[in-house]
């Protein structure tokens, strides 16, 4: 098959530092999905716009002499376009001009995402006029993934009733997959009524079965309604989308298309997370020779001067911090380190949480240390380098955080969430089975009672099999892909 992938989000290599925020989790999912059905052999055209951080990452693009065309409300517009070839294969395609996360306002932001919507309708139509034209095999779907790339699903549908101007014809996008893959639907980009024609939408689909939603032209719901397919990365995912009451609002409209929202699991990228082969680390490491973790354990408490034995289990706590859980953390903290812990916090910026750990690290001189503007080496040093994490970013759609820290033998500590049940499996009290610790929630109680079965649990004599279990975990995206794949051949059949 020949597929796009169009993104709201890029980033050539999504790591720990990209963690905790809207922006590296679209990157992670959009990233994955696109290796994973590449490695199924698909033709895999990823699709993003060009922003500041892109250019300069040393993908070795090439310019396009032909800008891509298209057209919003009788006017067209051009985009110079970037493309670059990723190591696994996938095809990169990068819109310069307008970056929609760079808009100075929400209803310019939301314009600049429905014109990448145009934008990737247009050059779909391309596609399928070249592989018309040449005989290669036909492009069959588009997927959205992100709230942003969401409103493609409409511009394709849309774009299909066109008339005929020139070059192929728009009635080739009528043959398309549309596929939407929702990241953090709170998220919307919306405008009022009378914006309609900036986004490039007809009056008539401002109704409450169209994309009209509390009084506003909504992505969200335009993605909703005009996808054939709504994909939820995960069985819990599914669920919270359509869970009555749920932040996001849009439970309602998701329930009406049930029978069109379905699961495909969720993954990480096991090449970019290895222990063994892992350049950042002091020594590489794998499941059945953990030798070297021990190395890299002993090098980063030497370097952050805490005490330094190996009958300490060791906490990390790395990526974001969700502000609901801050409280929690210091009162949980506080209570633990008066036991058998060392703790690492480390992140790639400076919070008002910061005062309240420090006065951690002055009452715990040894025990605590925290590193702010820590760069991607030092943050994959102290996730190899753990016994256990505590994940505090649950707003995760993806579970990467605890995902990564299984693949390097560190056992994370997560508040229960549909993207933490979908990435761990609750150990039971005698390790027997399970991969990491769930818990209730973010309360200094809930965290305190999850570290102290963490540190029991470094205790029992089964510690050293639950570790291997969670490094064998096979946890790639190739799963879920296949899963994206089946759903787009039935569309297709």
């Amino acid at each position: 098959m020949d597929l796009i992938v169009a993104t709201s989000s890029f980033l050539n290599s999504p790591g720990i530092s990209a963690w905790g925020s809207v922006h590296g989790e679209t990157a992670h999912a959009a990233l994955g999905l696109a290796k994973g059905l590449r490695a199924l052999g698909h033709r895999t055209t990823l699709m993003a716009p060009l922003d500041a951080e892109v250019g300069q990452s040393g993908l070795g693009l090439a310019r396009r002499l032909s800008p891509l065309v298209f057209e919003v409300a009788g006017r067209d517009h051009e985009r110079v376009v970037f493309d670059a070839r990723l190591p696994s294969g996938v095809e990169l395609v990068l819109l310069g001009g307008e970056v929609p996360s760079e808009a100075t306002d929400p209803a310019d932001a939301t314009r600049r995402w429905a014109w990448f919507g145009h934008a990737v309708a247009s050059f779909a139509r391309q596609r399928l006029g070249q592989v018309r034209a040449q005989g290669e095999s036909e492009l069959e779907a588009v997927i959205g993934v992100g709230e942003g790339a969401g409103f493609s699903a409409l511009a394709i549908r849309e774009g299909a009733k066109a008339p005929v101007r020139e070059g192929p014809s728009p009635r080739l996008l009528a043959g398309l997959a549309r596929i939407a893959v929702p990241i953090d639907p709170s998220r919307d980009f919306t405008v009022p009524r009378e914006a309609l024609a900036v986004l490039g939408v007809a009056p008539d689909l401002f109704t409450p079965e169209g994309i009209e939603f509390y009084g506003q032209a909504s992505l969200v719901k335009a993605a909703a309604i005009a996808a054939d397919r709504v994909v939820a990365l995960g069985e819990g995912a599914r669920q919270a989308l359509m869970a009555p009451g749920a932040p996001h609002r849009f439970d309602g409209v998701y329930r009406a298309r049930s029978a069109e929202l379905v699961s495909i699991g969720s993954g990480i990228d096991q090449a970019q997370y290895n222990p063994a082969t892992d350049p950042h680390l002091v020594a590489r490491f794998d499941a059945d020779d953990t030798s070297g973790k021990l190395r890299g354990r002993s090098s980063l408490l030497a370097e952050l001067e805490l005490e330094h034995t190996a009958t300490l289990p060791l906490l990390a706590i790395v990526g974001g911090i969700d502000k609901s859980a801050e409280e929690g953390l210091v009162a949980a903290l506080g209570r633990a380190l008066r036991g058998e812990l060392l703790v690492v916090v480390a992140r790639t910026s400076g919070s008002a949480l910061d005062p309240a750990l420090e006065r951690l690290v002055r009452t715990h001189q040894g025990r605590i240390a925290v590193r702010t503007n820590a760069n991607e080496a030092f943050l994959h040093r102290v996730v190899a380098s753990a016994d256990f994490t505590l994940v505090l970013d649950t707003a995760s759609a993806t579970g990467t955080p605890a995902r990564a820290a299984m693949r390097y033998g560190t056992i994370p500590i997560a508040p229960q969430s549909a993207a933490m049940q979908e990435a761990i499996v609750d150990v039971d009290a005698a390790l027997v089975s399970g991969t990491g610790i769930l818990v209730p929630g973010v309360s200094a109680d809930d965290l305190f009672g999850g570290i102290q079965r963490a540190v029991s649990a470094f205790a029992h004599a089964g510690w050293s099999k639950l570790r291997r279990r969670a490094m064998r975990i096979e946890g790639g995206w190739e799963r879920a892909a296949r899963r994206l794949e089946a759903i787009i051949q039935q569309l297709e059949a």
